[in-house]
């Protein structure tokens, strides 16, 4: 598949089938989620937005289920998921990079690929495998790596089993660590020796900080953390354009809610926490094991079929572009009021 072609007919199919339309009546929708705050947000606002006329009926499950939510969906079982991406990994290896690609994308870069660049119609291919129409519903952003005791080097993350999810935890077998588990599998974690993918408010409210007080940045396995609406392709394509346009608004207004609220209830928890976190720097052999392991994991999308080929491709081309300006835009200017600050 030649991407950039295809990049231009999709737009053009886009902006020809553009036509407004009168909205349906009353729209009774489902959703399947493990992210019951999330859903619960998003399904008061299309209530208030619609004046009552949409209602989404949310059934709320654990984690360890969401690996489902793709079948279940797809197959018509229930109209939309709610959940991270990183659970459908194993269908496809180029779903988790709309979720966390370790070594990849920033929030602030994912969302940019996804709204202005090719990675909405990267997106919708990779969708169409699955009869699935996907929309970014929130971002908890980088994560630390937890652990019970100081990680002074990757030989420390060899003592015990450690802790990750998604493309997270092929990046971690790679990188030699054999002993790992899915922190979303819904199992005990407190006997890890370390774990990614919580933020810091995940890890008070779930009770962990005090099994895992040690914070470890910056952690490259984590550097976002997505969340994804997922509608029955079929379901989305049988509503008006007006009920599509008021259904996107809602998720894309929810969306930056909740990278907003989730950026808040971190700097709260943060805060909460004091002496009860301590602060290390990662140390360089991980950092550099960790980015080694991450190029290989994308590159093995490239051997993974051709829409995981074609969806790599993309993300390197725009990561290609948009890292050098992050650097000049976002990193310099970090640095130096950091520097400032410290004063």
């Amino acid at each position: 598949m030649k991407r950039r072609t295809l990049l231009g007919a999709g737009l053009g199919a886009a902006a020809v089938a553009a036509t407004p339309v009168v909205a349906q009546d009353r729209l009774a929708l489902s959703m399947v989620t493990d992210r019951a705050d999330a859903a619960s947000a998003l399904a008061a606002r299309l209530a208030a937005v619609s004046g009552g006329r949409i209602t989404l009926d949310v059934n709320t499950t654990g984690s360890d289920t969401a690996p489902g939510f793709l079948d279940d969906v797809s197959g018509g079982g229930t109209d939309m998921y709610l959940t991270s991406q990183d659970a459908f990994v194993s269908r496809n290896p180029a779903m988790g990079l709309f979720a966390a690609m370790p070594g990849g994308m920033s929030a602030s870069e994912l969302e940019s690929w996804v709204l202005v660049a090719d990675g909405r119609f990267m997106w919708d291919l990779l969708g169409e495998e699955f009869g699935i129409k996907a929309f970014m519903a929130g971002d908890d952003g980088a994560m630390p790596m937890w652990s019970k005791a100081p990680i002074s080097g990757l030989a420390d993350l060899s003592s015990g089993p450690v802790g990750s999810t998604g493309l997270g935890l092929r990046v971690l077998a790679d990188m030699g660590v054999s002993n790992t588990v899915d922190v979303m599998s819904g199992g005990d974690l407190t006997s890890l020796v370390a774990l990614e993918g919580f933020s810091v408010a995940q890890m008070a409210a779930s009770g962990l900080l005090s099994s895992f007080p040690h914070m470890t940045t910056p952690n490259a396995g984590r550097p976002s953390a997505m969340l994804s609406v997922g509608v029955n392709l079929s379901r989305w394509s049988g509503l008006s354009e007006a009920d599509q346009l008021v259904i996107q608004s809602c998720i894309m207004a929810e969306h930056g809610t909740q990278r907003a609220l989730a950026a808040h209830n971190n700097v709260v928890a943060l805060g909460q926490a004091g002496s009860d976190i301590t602060a290390h720097e990662m140390p360089q052999d991980i950092w550099d094991a960790q980015i080694a392991s991450a190029n290989n994991v994308l590159a093995s999308m490239f051997d993974a079929g051709d829409m995981a080929a074609d969806t790599a491709d993309a993300y390197l081309y725009f990561i290609g572009d948009v890292a050098g300006w992050s650097e000049i835009g976002e990193t310099a200017y970090f640095l130096g009021r950091k520097q400032a600050l410290s004063q």
